[in-house]
């Protein structure tokens, strides 16, 4: 591999090492970030569908637009969090600064003024543009912040890992609380209650930002002369291949993971019977994550990070091909394969994340810049697009086989819910694997990169 010798713009280690406080802080910060990412990523489309009373083609037109260019935004996110600097750090205060604002576009995106249709469509747009800024100006430096906090990859692996758990029972919290709390607040009225419950969820998700502001603290700093340039940085991103090869894997694991769970919601109410099932199903993936979660660490330290991540695509393509042959007839049938599903979810999350953050410091000695802020936006830029194209295609889906909210729907529909619940997610896992065949940062090859970026900074 060739290299660029840098100029002297590495990053420092500080004298001491995260604490188990300040682990946890993350942890705390990113239950209040998926709390609210739980409500407004799961609820948004068919809020708009059946609440707002928006056609679902157009409903997921403005998702997967408006998920698009804020995957874009991601990137200008990253470089602008990479640039910051207060008392705080450059990631820290991204938590203080956006508490409020992700509140009150949290909101707005819940509320249903009394427009005509084309007023409607511009609000939602609006609100929904102004919402997703909002987030990824948390999100990014967020998941930057355990590469500010240690070099150490074990560490580093062990904050994603708690923060990931944390967040991810959060974000399976809010799903599983949501119709509850739309029924209390609302009392029959679907658009009060939910108003009322993003309000509810948006104040302890901001509540849970300062609480994790309070306690955190970043050890890996910068000189404070670092300049950004547009060329260089670039540079960071399309020649840091491992970068890449997991970004291209993302694109069709979550690609395919954002359809269906998309579909989740008209899923259970359609073709399983009852709409009051959603929060169980929510819950039946809990154990299979956490297991997933918990699992990462130890096989990946085992195997690597590259061997299992793989395994991990190739047995959740396994379950959801079975689960497709299986059908839906079966109630329990579907619980259980729902749920073995998750197990591989469940470790993906993991493993994106220590994947991801391993190319920051190959990328520091293939160019000579560190820029974590922009290289771990890439994976919220890829995340977002599948997100938004996961909300475009689920919309077009729904337009293509005629749907028309609270009335039963045709089998030809049925069938589409069930194999974008299932065969589509297991493709998409397949051809997941195919880049990652070309990932070659082992965790032997990332040892002696920092050992190199070490000796490079005794020398400086």
């Amino acid at each position: 591999m060739d290299r660029v010798v840098p100029k002297p713009l590495t990053a420092t280690d500080g004298v001491t090492e995260p604490s188990k406080s300040e682990i946890t802080g993350h942890a705390i910060a990113g239950i209040g970030q998926n709390l609210i990412f739980g409500l407004w990523s799961t609820y948004m489309l068919v809020f708009l569908t059946d609440v707002f009373g928006i056609g679902g083609g157009v409903a997921g037109l403005i998702i997967m637009c408006t998920r698009i260019w804020d995957a874009g935004y991601d990137l200008i996110m990253g470089g602008i969090a990479d640039l910051t600097r207060t008392r705080w750090g450059r990631y820290r205060p991204w938590l203080l600064f956006m508490a409020v604002p992700v509140v009150l576009c949290l909101v707005l995106n819940f509320s249903t003024p009394d427009f005509s249709m084309t007023g409607k469509i511009v609000y939602a747009s609006i609100a929904y543009v102004l919402m997703s800024m909002a987030f990824t100006s948390v999100d990014v430096p967020y998941w930057t912040l355990p590469t500010a906090m240690t070099r150490n990859v074990d560490k580093r692996t062990v904050i994603y890992s708690l923060s990931r758990i944390s967040t991810t029972l959060a974000m399976l919290a809010a799903n599983i609380a949501v119709i509850p709390l739309v029924n209390l607040f609302g009392k029959g009225n679907l658009a009060e209650g939910y108003r009322m419950t993003a309000l509810a969820i948006g104040v302890c998700g901001a509540i849970l930002y300062l609480a994790g502001f309070r306690m955190l603290r970043e050890h890996v700093t910068l000189p404070p002369k670092d300049k950004f340039r547009l060329k260089e940085a670039a540079q960071v991103i399309l020649k840091n291949k491992p970068l890449l090869m997991v970004l291209i894997s993302m694109l069709f694991a979550n690609g395919m993971y954002f359809l269906s769970n998309n579909m989740l919601i008209y899923y259970v109410q359609y073709n399983l019977g009852s709409r009051e099932l959603v929060p169980l199903f929510t819950l039946l993936s809990l154990p299979g994550i956490l297991l997933g979660m918990v699992l990462s660490p130890w096989l990946s330290k085992r195997f690597g990070q590259k061997t299992t991540f793989i395994c991990v695509l190739l047995f959740g393509a396994a379950v959801n091909i079975l689960f497709f042959f299986a059908g839906y007839s079966n109630l329990a049938v579907v619980m259980a394969f729902y749920a073995a599903s998750s197990i591989s979810l469940g470790s993906a999350i993991v493993l994106i994340s220590a994947l991801v953050a391993n190319t920051i410091e190959y990328a520091e000695w293939k160019t000579g810049q560190r820029r974590e802020g922009l290289i771990t936006s890439t994976k919220t830029f890829v995340s977002k697009l599948c997100a938004g194209l996961g909300g475009g295609l689920t919309g077009l889906l729904l337009s293509l086989v005629h749907y028309t909210p609270h009335v039963a729907q045709s089998d030809s529909a049925l069938s589409v819910f069930h194999m974008t619940m299932t065969l589509f997610l297991a493709i998409g896992m397949l051809v997941a694997v195919v880049p990652m065949l070309f990932y070659e940062l082992t965790a032997k090859r990332h040892a002696e990169i920092i050992d190199e970026l070490k000796n490079r900074q005794q020398a400086g």
